[in-house]
């Protein structure tokens, strides 16, 4: 009996350890925000439109046409319940998109469900307001700011290209409320917190660091080009924390064979949105002051 009962305290022993990790492996794939997303992207509905239909709908986003609650009540009513389990995941701490970086195949997919849903969150809240529901505008511009910076993490440039435009979007439509409403102290002090909570923006340098690192595996087996590549890694992510240190990044792409001087994102332009964020978070933190 001590003998079954020992063997017992072993077993229990070499168990728990495991039992635990995947308890803690449980509640971090429940506390992962990214989880949501996807359960709001499969309730999406009729989000396919036109080309007239993108076009209108851009001119909103850029703030060029009014919105016109008549056109998109409809749609906005059938998406309601993805935006409310989006909404809710903004709540969660981690978002973790669970990517996985390979040579050839960038994982974008989700991050182009993500432009469809955060657009519609855009045109929700300004239903809402329309609606006369200041507290649920506020509350989904929050939302919209926090899932917008989520897609973002740990993406390609790609990805991160289209969190930068749902941020914007969302950050010029608060500019836009606040010229037109008058909000409470308690609304404003939501969006301050939203806003504050976006730091300084996103993390560029991951993001292009891991676009370049996925090029290796073409030229595994050529040691001229595998340098130049470090070499222009290197000098890409100084660029994106210090712009004077372009010239030496477009010598050393110069440098590089043409085959890879080719796939090289161009810098300049992601600087310029890089820049077009900041500036817009910005004046979105004047207004709210």
């Amino acid at each position: 009996m001590k003998h079954i009962t020992a063997i017992s305290s072993l077993i229990l022993v070499v168990l728990l350890p495991g039992v635990c990790v995947s308890a803690q492996r449980n509640m971090a794939l429940a506390d992962n925000a990214a989880l949501r997303y996807w359960s709001a992207f499969s309730a999406v509905q009729d989000s396919a439109i036109t080309d007239e239909q993108a076009r209108e709908l851009n001119a909103i986003l850029d703030g060029t046409a009014p919105y016109d609650d008549t056109k998109y009540k409809d749609l906005l009513e059938k998406n309601t319940l993805a935006l409310e389990i989006m909404a809710r995941a903004t709540s969660l701490a981690n978002c973790d998109w669970g990517l996985d970086y390979g040579a050839e195949d960038v994982p974008v997919e989700y991050a182009r469900k993500a432009l469809v849903l955060g657009r519609l969150n855009v045109l929700y809240a300004f239903h809402l307001f329309i609606a006369g529901n200041k507290d649920g505008g506020v509350r989904t511009f929050a939302a919209g700011l926090r899932f917008s910076h989520d897609v973002g993490n740990g993406g390609s440039l790609f990805a991160t290209l289209i969190a930068k435009d749902l941020l914007v979007n969302h950050l010029r439509a608060v500019a836009d409320v606040l010229h037109l409403e008058q909000l409470s102290a308690a609304q404003r002090a939501q969006l301050q917190e939203a806003v504050r909570r976006l730091g300084e923006g996103l993390d560029w340098r991951t993001a292009a660091k891991l676009d370049l690192e996925g090029l290796r595996s073409h030229y595994a087996g050529d040691a001229v080009t595998s340098t130049a590549l470090t070499r222009i890694i290197s000098s890409y992510v100084a660029v994106l924390e210090d712009q004077s240190k372009l010239p030496t990044l477009d010598a050393a792409i110069r440098s590089a064979p043409q085959q890879l001087a080719n796939l090289i994102p161009n810098a300049k332009r992601v600087l310029e949105q890089k820049q077009d964020l900041n500036n817009r978070l910005l004046q979105t933190r004047s207004l709210l002051q």
